[in-house]
């Protein structure tokens, strides 16, 4: 009786760590999905805010401002012709752009200077005052006074739209008139469908994961007098929890056309230099781990922005650049492996404090981020790409050593040429061949 009563104790403890696990385990899912819905909405916004911005910006430059009064009142010249087919020549070539539109903002409503056909709308007639709609009147005072007013997201009869208005000042410095470009909204709607579906997926695998992964420590804990029992488990619970993230680092990969098998090369070289800075195998294992995970904010990147077959400009590029900071938030909260996060965060830190995203300088930098970023480094210059060939080896080697201590940190980079001199970092397939010039477009990745 005695022996059952502790067996049914047993199995009740086994249940209840089980679906406290699961519950857990639901509401990370539901929290990581959240998180990368709304980062992922968030930087869309903002780059279809900078198309928006670059094109009134644009129109506006074209203008010249101390001749807008004088076609209001007199009338249309050959300057005021050839500024109108200027713009409208860049209406039709940026197919983002719905529209653009020049007005004078008085009392009495919108008077139009530019305004242009577009499929399926006539464009307002110059000199034609167009109301202002209800929801524009809060914004009116300040553009009476030629201030700037936050960008505008509207769904109404023209579409969803994001419009940008930019201030046109004459030579004394008075806002004449203001510069629109509406930018369609229509296609994030196609893409966050797809984002959502890709996060639910993945968000399947990591509830997939925990949920198993509790009940195998329920197991382990409900059978802990079977100690060698124990010990096989456990090291099987780590091989499988190497296969998941493994597994996960794929579907980062996927997610760059550019770089795949990136996320795997990072993790060995980080684990083969954790090994040779005389961490034991637990560390080397676990610091493994980590480095799988350390390009996790891509996920939250725009297609259009991470796989980009051209050179970035410098929006395209700061968005890049918060994929850091992205998987750094969407890490954090895993208890389970709590330095996971570190590896995604900190891995393009510098010990000169140029890093990002948090400028972190020399010791403030975790040990685990300082070689990733060397393994990283390395990787990116010698690896193929779609859009062009791995670096010269020796090459590569010579542009690591001249940035140790600056750009990556001192000792793991000794690590690094320690292996190199061992022979254990050049490919077998490297004859010694690839380019010696600088890749200048490494920054694209």
């Amino acid at each position: 009786m005695k022996n059952a009563a502790g067996a049914h104790k047993r199995e009740k403890r086994h249940r209840i760590l089980i679906i406290i696990v699961t519950v857990l385990a639901f509401c990370l899912t539901a929290v990581l999905s959240g998180a990368s819905y709304l980062i992922f909405s968030s930087s869309a916004r903002e780059m279809k805010t900078q198309t928006a911005r670059g094109m009134a910006l644009l129109a506006a430059d074209f203008i010249n401002a101390d001749k807008v009064n004088y076609w209001l009142t007199d009338g249309i010249d050959e300057e005021y012709e050839a500024t109108a087919a200027a713009l409208e020549r860049m209406l039709r070539d940026t197919p983002d752009v719905e529209y653009i539109y020049v007005y004078q903002i008085l009392e009495d409503g919108c008077h139009v200077v530019f305004d242009f056909d577009t499929e399926g709308l006539a464009a307002d007639s110059f000199r034609e005052v167009v109301p202002f709609d209800p929801t524009f009147l809060p914004l009116v005072p300040t553009l009476l006074e030629g201030g700037r007013i936050d960008p505008i997201e509207s769904n109404d009869a023209y579409g969803w739209l994001l419009t940008v208005y930019e201030p046109v000042y004459d030579s004394a410095g008075r806002c004449v008139c203001y510069a629109g470009a509406d930018v369609s909204m229509q296609i994030l709607r196609d893409i966050t469908n797809r984002f959502i579906i890709m996060v639910s997926v993945v968000g399947v695998v990591f509830l997939a994961f925990f949920v198993f992964l509790g009940a195998r420590i329920s197991i382990n804990y409900h059978r802990a007098d079977e100690m060698d029992v124990y010990i096989e488990r456990q090291k099987r619970d780590k091989q499988l929890i190497r296969e998941i993230v493994e597994s996960f680092a794929k579907i980062i990969d996927l997610k760059d056309s550019y770089t795949q098998g990136h996320s795997t090369r990072v993790a060995r070289y980080t684990a083969m230099l954790t090994r040779e800075l005389g961490y034991d195998e637990e560390t080397v294992e676990n610091y493994y781990n980590i480095a799988l995970m350390h390009d996790i904010g891509k996920i939250g990147i725009p297609d259009e922005v991470l796989n980009k077959p051209g050179k970035l400009d410098d929006n395209e590029f700061n968005i890049i650049k918060s994929h850091a900071r992205r998987g750094y938030e969407a890490l954090k909260n895993i208890s389970l492996m709590p330095e996971i996060a570190v590896g995604a965060g900190s891995h393009h830190e510098r010990p000169d404090g140029r890093g990002y995203p948090m400028g972190l300088k020399g010791d403030e930098i975790p040990r685990v981020a300082q070689i990733i970023a060397v393994a990283d480094t390395f990787d990116a210059m010698y690896s193929d790409r779609p859009y062009r060939k791995r670096m010269n080896f020796d090459r590569v080697c010579e542009i690591i050593r001249e940035v140790r201590g600056t750009q990556l940190t001192a000792d793991v980079v000794d690590a690094f040429l320690r292996l190199v001199d061992k022979g254990e970092l050049r490919a077998p397939d490297d004859n010694g061949g690839g380019s010696t010039e600088d890749i200048s477009n490494i920054r694209n990745k």
